[in-house]
């Protein structure tokens, strides 16, 4: 029987897909690197609070670990969805600048 964290391979994709090594995500969680390596291969189980620290430490939500980018059950593929994840949590402004910035980006990309 796994006793162990069983979503360690999934916070080890979010920390490579936002360019972290374990150590800046151990530092900007105030945890130990040794830790947080655990997690990743699943020999540790981590609280509810630490997976909050973590994932904000990744600038990702919680909800983010326990799902899968390439569950395709809303029809969104993977780049998408890393696309929205970066706007979670922005303000309604933010996220008004950057559609703009894309609206921007697709029209030159058009033209050309």
């Amino acid at each position: 029987m796994k006793t162990g964290f069983p979503y360690g391979e999934r916070l080890r994709r979010l920390r490579l897909e936002n360019h972290f090594t374990q150590e800046e995500i151990a530092l900007r969680a105030e945890i130990t690197t040794s830790y947080y390596g655990q997690l990743e291969r699943g020999k540790a189980n981590p609280s509810v609070s630490m997976l909050e620290k973590i994932c904000a430490a990744m600038g990702v939500s919680i909800s983010d670990i326990f799902t899968d980018e390439n569950d395709d059950t809303l029809g969104i593929d993977a780049p998408t969805m890393q696309i929205l994840r970066k706007l979670n949590g922005r303000s309604e402004r933010e996220k008004e600048i950057i559609l703009e910035i894309i609206k921007s980006a697709l029209r030159l990309q058009s033209e050309k």
